[in-house]
């Protein structure tokens, strides 16, 4: 299991279809919760949250790994803002997917 494994299997959470909690469990416990929740809410979410808020979702069958990954390379490459919006937003995205992230953690 990689990190790539991972973040594909996170961002399961974010396509237009019924989420496999169990599926993505099985990914995550491969690897430290406290990773599991940095990447789930710091890279993933930011990334892919936006398909969930669009009327008809691009994404509906799963992120393409290779297009994910570089998404991610590209988002942790941006120098880091910590201004009111940066957290604001930051604090928006952890509230929108928090029930998300309980419901896997149950199964970690």
């Amino acid at each position: 299991m990689s990190i790539i494994d991972l973040c594909e299997a996170l961002s399961d959470i974010f396509i237009d279809n019924e989420v496999d909690y169990n599926y993505i469990a099985s990914i995550a416990k491969n690897f430290p919760i406290d990773l599991v929740e940095y990447i789930f809410f710091e890279w993933i979410t930011p990334i892919c949250y936006s398909n969930l808020c669009a009327p008809i979702p691009n994404v509906w069958a799963g992120f393409k790994p290779d297009i994910l990954w570089k998404d991610i390379i590209e988002f942790r490459s941006q120098p880091r803002k910590n201004g009111f919006i940066t957290k604001l937003k930051k604090y928006y995205l952890r509230e929108k997917v928090k029930s998300d992230w309980l419901e896997l953690r149950k199964l970690l």
